[in-house]
């Protein structure tokens, strides 16, 4: 018997060559067992139990059609293979689209039907597929997936690799990265499922199931590989239907289904590898050879009984000697911070993935939707509201000075329309519910004006923005004075009554009620910003230890009584997510009750800031609003107000840039960089949200979404990080002159832009 094993990788995220071996070394111990590899930098070349080593030229150099001769032949020998690649797998699913025999490996069609991330054969197995996108959508949607589900996700790649992402910065770092390492911008992102994590490892040949364990992990290294697990078997509950799907699949060789027990025991399946783990031989030790009976199945040979020896399993690092015909290679030339190249992909599978996907073998099937979510993933573009484009119909951008910030009137006007109105309908006679401009957001005297006449109340951090809202037309009574600097500068605050005042510290409480007691302080609330307990946060009274809380209630007696008390609580739900905003919610309301019931002190006004993006804000058809202002006084029985600060969903899409492309290479079949005279001092928030972008065709007039791309947009400044946009892809007719307008740019990047670069 002579079997040939590929996948030989040792490192610290193993293939499962080296596990495959001791298996069937154990089971065949007079077999002739072949090592094949791509690099002698692979240390499993250099295990003992390998009779042979089949070692060809990298991926890279390798002359693909006389390498497929050469394992035809291997196979009309009578010869076994066994791949622990899947790159390998896939290409030679290519050479053999039925299969072959001698070939353990699945075929073409099966292999299609696994491709991560939706796993279409999954059907009818105990498990769900977690929530997905693919990276081909618009940059907007893949930010609304990221908020949706809390920035709790994983960008991976179409074959290995996976990296959590916390931030829009983070993933826009991590997607040019993957995406250039495997050669294809067919990334997508994937939702974390917190739990235990669990595999089925199965084989089978020719579309009959021979065995499968159950494998718990026990122990994980830092990249989630498994370095300790227990072994057991498979409910007949996931045997049934794992007997059909391998029947339909026409499955041969090994498998691993990859799952995710959550809190409530619901399996999440995360992929389907189309071979053994690296963990293989962990199930040999406990009784269950896979390797040898796949191989005992394919050619009828007994193989020896596997006894078990422990149900689980463990890892150790072993030395072994070097063989005398394959010394170790010369180190790669140093450079700072560098690694041994045997660390990552030693086998070449970069280079393997990059001519595959010039072969058009990639198999994938990640590029559409997952769990319903809404987008264009077939041409990456964005939707675009009417009202953007009918308020830019308003301005004459041929002889505008650029970068230029354009006011959406229409479209500002509609949102502090919708706002007032949402707050009409959910007050009732027992309890108001108002809404709160936030100068800071956008100082603009427009934005200002609009909220007052909305009958917004406006939210000031400093003396300052207290003047500029009086200004503007707002009385003291409507003026909120909140955050840790809120007496800057001194002498400008009014005589007249405020409507709340909220103290962000212990300091700050005994200040407002020295004041309050002096008489220099007049306001119809007095009360606290509450800091979020679990979600980190710079602002506020900390609450979450028996001491602080005791703290702040023995500073509460302090405040007066003849002043209602409030509590105000500001968390954006665009950094946290919308999910874990309203958790944090019902949290905050149940520390409202516990402050209420410890200082004697009924919360009469509820003040929630959110940071919100402009779609998730409260929509129609989206009723988690409604329930948190019924929900609010079934908590707190004394609240007569809930105020609530839509600023940023506000602001956000009531003003966008115009940029004017100053250079690219025209000559360019598809554009690789341009540049724009605006730059990130006018987009400050590129680096924490995506803008979308619109190109006007100078011939037409038209108004038009940039798609994705491979186009970098650089601004004008002499920095190094000054790239106001990525992926994009300018259209067919774009040239030098033309103008592009960056919406979404009225809330944060408006205010916090700041004058580099003009002399």
């Amino acid at each position: 018997m002579r079997i040939y094993i590929s996948g030989l990788y040792s490192g610290t995220n193993p293939q499962p060559g080296i596990g495959i071996t001791r298996s069937l070394r154990q089971a065949y111990p007079d077999a002739t067992l072949v090592g094949v590899e791509y690099s002698n930098r692979s240390s499993g070349i250099h295990w003992t139990d390998l009779d042979e080593l089949w070692l060809q030229r990298p991926w890279e150099e390798l002359n693909l059609d006389a390498y497929a001769n050469e394992i035809r032949e291997v196979l009309e020998s009578g010869a076994l293979w066994i791949s622990g690649f899947d790159l390998e797998i896939m290409w030679l699913a290519s050479l053999f689209p039925e299969g072959h025999r001698n070939m353990l490996t699945p075929p073409a069609s099966a292999l299609r039907k696994i491709s991560k991330p939706a796993v279409e054969a999954h059907k009818g197995l105990p498990v769900r597929i977690p929530p997905f996108i693919s990276t081909e959508h618009s940059d907007w949607d893949i930010h609304t997936f990221c908020r949706q589900h809390n920035w709790k996700v994983w960008l991976k790649g179409p074959y290995y690799e996976a990296v959590r992402i916390a931030s829009w910065d983070a993933f826009e770092i991590f997607r040019s990265t993957l995406a250039r390492a495997w050669s294809t911008e067919k990334l997508f992102l994937q939702t974390h499922v917190s739990g235990y994590e669990e595999s089925v490892c199965f084989c089978a040949y020719q579309g009959e199931l021979v065995e499968a364990v159950y494998m718990r992990k026990r122990e994980l290294t830092e990249e989630g590989k498994t370095w300790a697990g227990d072994v057991t078997e498979v409910s007949e509950e996931f045997l049934a239907p794992l007997r059909r799907i391998v029947r339909e699949l026409n499955w041969s060789g090994g498998a691993e289904l990859e799952m995710v027990r959550d809190t409530e025991g619901q399996l999440w399946l995360l992929e389907c590898n189309p071979r053994f783990p690296a963990w293989i031989h962990g199930s040999t030790i406990a009784g269950r050879n896979l390797p040898a009976m796949l191989v005992e199945r394919a050619t009828g040979v007994a193989a020896q009984k596997a006894e078990a020896v422990s149900e689980e399993f463990t890892r150790v690092v072993l030395e072994v000697p070097v063989r005398s015909q394959f010394p170790l290679p010369p180190l790669p030339e140093p450079f700072p911070g560098g690694i041994g190249h045997s660390l990552k992909h030693p086998s070449g599978s970069l280079a393997l993935a990059e001519r595959l996907g010039k072969l058009n073998i990639i198999q994938t099937n990640g590029n559409g939707n997952g769990n319903g979510h809404k987008g264009k993933a077939e041409k990456g573009e964005p939707q675009i509201p009417s009202s953007f484009i009918n308020d830019l119909k308003a301005y004459d951008v041929n002889d505008m000075e650029t970068p230029a910030w354009l006011f959406l009137e229409s479209t500002a006007q509609s949102l502090f329309k919708s706002a007032q109105g949402l707050a009409s309908r959910l007050s009732t006679s027992f309890v108001k519910v108002t809404n709160g401009y936030s100068i800071k957001t956008n100082p603009d005297e427009r934005l200002i004006k609009l909220a007052l006449e909305s009958g917004f109340l406006a939210e000031a951090i400093s003396l300052l923005e207290v003047q500029k809202a009086l200004k503007v037309g707002f009385k003291p009574e409507q003026v909120i004075l909140n955050g840790p600097g809120k007496w800057w500068p001194e002498g400008l605050l009014p005589k007249e009554r405020l409507h709340a005042v909220f103290c962000d510290s212990l300091a700050d409480i005994r200040r407002v009620a020295a004041s309050m007691e002096r008489g220099e302080l007049q306001s119809k609330i007095v009360g606290v910003r509450l800091r979020t307990p679990n979600v980190y946060s710079r602002f506020g009274i900390p609450v979450d230890t028996p001491k602080a809380l005791e703290k702040l209630v023995d500073a509460i007696e302090l405040l007066p009584r003849d002043s209602a008390f409030g509590i105000h609580f500001h968390m954006a739900s665009s950094n946290i997510g919308v999910a874990q905003w309203w958790h944090l919610y019902e949290s905050m309301l149940r520390w409202c009750r516990s402050i209420e019931s410890l200082a004697g002190r009924p919360v009469e006004y509820l003040d929630i800031g959110g940071g919100w993006f402009p779609d998730d804000w409260h929509t129609e058809d989206d009723d988690r609003f409604t329930s948190a202002v019924r929900r609010a006084p079934e908590v707190l029985r004394n609240v007569r107000q809930i105020i609530s600060e839509p600023g940023k969903a506000i602001a956000q899409p009531s003003m966008a840039l115009a940029f004017r492309l100053l250079e690219f290479d025209e000559t360019e079949e598809e554009v690789k960089e341009a540049v724009v005279d605006g730059s990130i001092a006018e987009l400050p928030m590129h680096f924490f949200q995506p803008h979308r972008i619109l190109h006007r065709d100078a011939q037409t007039g038209e108004w038009r979404p940039l798609k994705r791309g491979k186009t970098q947009l650089l601004g004008r400044l002499c920095m190094e990080h000054d790239i106001v946009a990525r992926g994009v892809q300018l259209p067919a007719g774009a040239r030098v002159g033309d103008v592009l307008v960056f919406c979404d740019a009225g809330a944060y990047d408006r205010s916090m832009s700041y004058v580099f670069g003009r002399g």
